[in-house]
């Protein structure tokens, strides 16, 4: 009995196989993949995959409690005040 998958993950979604020739003759293909592209490159024994991962979309709750987390222990600033002096 294995560990129990929790959620299925979709960082990847499509994949296209190339030889070392096709890259070397071709390298943007590999620089220009998709986030959610991967490549494999076909090279001997064990193929060599390269992939970009899918951007991760946030919620509006997730990005406040990230921006609480970076601002923790951070002084409060008073944005009128700082404005003012700016005008000054």
């Amino acid at each position: 009995m294995g560990l129990p998958i929790l959620e299925f993950a979709d960082i990847f979604v499509s994949m296209k196989t190339l030889s070392k020739r096709e890259l070397v003759r071709n390298p943007s293909l590999a620089s220009h993949l998709k986030p959610g592209q991967s490549l494999q490159l076909e090279d001997g024994k064990e193929p060599l995959v390269l992939s970009r991962r899918k951007r991760a979309r946030l919620t509006a709750k997730q990005i406040h409690a990230e921006l609480d987390r970076l601002c923790e222990g951070a002084p409060a600033q008073d944005a009128q005040a700082a404005l003012r002096d700016l005008r000054e």
